[in-house]
């Protein structure tokens, strides 16, 4: 009985590990992703800036981030139904 109990015991210690392990590498990615996206998008916004005024440059930059969310979401949530 007690070598039933171990065995279940580490089962789920392994469970936990690799639960905790996955969630901290998506969390990871997900910091790389969003800090990459925002380095990006600054750089665009300096880049535009040359060619017009500064107002301009981030409305464009956000615009287009806020297009590209929505088509993500959007491809997400349809993905997500089948």
């Amino acid at each position: 009985m007690q070598q039933a109990l171990r065995g279940v015991r580490k089962s789920i210690e392994r469970l936990i590990k690799r639960a905790i392990r996955l969630v901290a590498m998506v969390l990871a990615g997900f910091v790389i992703a969003v800090m990459g996206v925002g380095f990006t998008a600054f750089g665009i916004v300096k880049w535009l800036s040359n060619l017009m005024p500064g107002w301009l440059a981030w409305l464009i930059v956000g615009l287009f981030l806020f297009v590209v969310g929505i088509i993500l979401m959007l491809g997400a949530l349809l993905t997500s139904r089948n």
